[in-house]
């Protein structure tokens, strides 16, 4: 017998999509409050980046899932992983969200990257999960950390711990949006510093919201190395295609 009170959800949950209704932040369109976006943008979500490194990120032709050219590098992740292409209209949703006070998207952002390549991070034998983090003073300007919000929901949904105290950055760097990548490289050099107690013999998954040239991520992985990461995952929502 259904209980009185299933019995009169579905018509609670009308009455609240009626007098607060719920829009898809893309279109506009009007949406079940229990959905992010409506059904036609989701399928406008760009697709999984093909044709990639998959030990530095950099693009390749064909098929190829090495690049040849960091084989020699030191400190780099053992994968990377992206879940989309930075493009309209997800690139829109990333910039509203880092900065413009969205910080309730980090749930279905993450759930959307899941969708994507969630049965491959299951299969990266993960034991913590650790943001890219952000200096102290650009946290404190912003108010949150985009990329903290992001894995903390993945580390969730991972069932793995969520570490934000172990991983720092210790150098207060120009925005990367400004530079070439050059410049990019140089201006992250030993910005991070990691805990060696925290991160010795151990497989993390790195996350941050988006990938341009990887000089940050890559920053980021050579602290985790130094103090001892046996492996680093690195997952980003989406990359830049150039």
């Amino acid at each position: 017998m259904t209980h009185p009170i299933q019995a009169v959800k579905p018509m609670l949950r009308a009455l609240l999509n009626v007098l607060f209704p719920v829009f898809c932040p893309i279109c506009g369109r009007s949406i079940p409050d229990s959905e992010f976006l409506c059904t036609h943008c989701i399928t406008t979500l760009p697709p999984i980046p093909k044709n990639y490194c998959l030990t530095c990120g950099t693009s390749t032709q064909g098929t190829v899932s090495e690049c040849g050219t960091c084989l020699y590098e030191i400190g780099l992740p053992e994968r990377v992983y992206f879940a989309f292409l930075y493009l309209e209209p997800l690139s829109k949703l990333i910039v509203r969200y880092k900065f413009h006070d969205r910080s309730e998207w980090a749930e279905p952002l993450a759930d959307l990257l899941m969708e994507r390549i969630g049965d491959l991070m299951h299969r990266e034998d993960l034991e913590m999960v650790v943001p890219v983090p952000l200096h102290p003073l650009r946290l404190l300007w912003r108010g949150y950390n985009q990329a903290a919000l992001l894995a903390g929901m993945l580390a969730k949904k991972l069932h793995r711990p969520f570490v934000t105290n172990a991983l720092h950055r210790s150098k207060m760097t120009r925005p990367q949006t400004k530079l070439n990548q050059k410049a990019r490289l140089i201006n992250v050099q030993d910005a991070f510093v990691a805990k060696k107690a925290t991160f010795a013999d151990r497989t993390i998954l790195l996350v941050d919201d988006v990938f341009t040239t990887g000089s940050t991520v890559w920053a980021a992985t050579r602290a985790l190395k130094d103090a001892g990461a046996r492996r680093v995952v690195v997952c980003c929502l989406a990359r830049v295609d150039y």
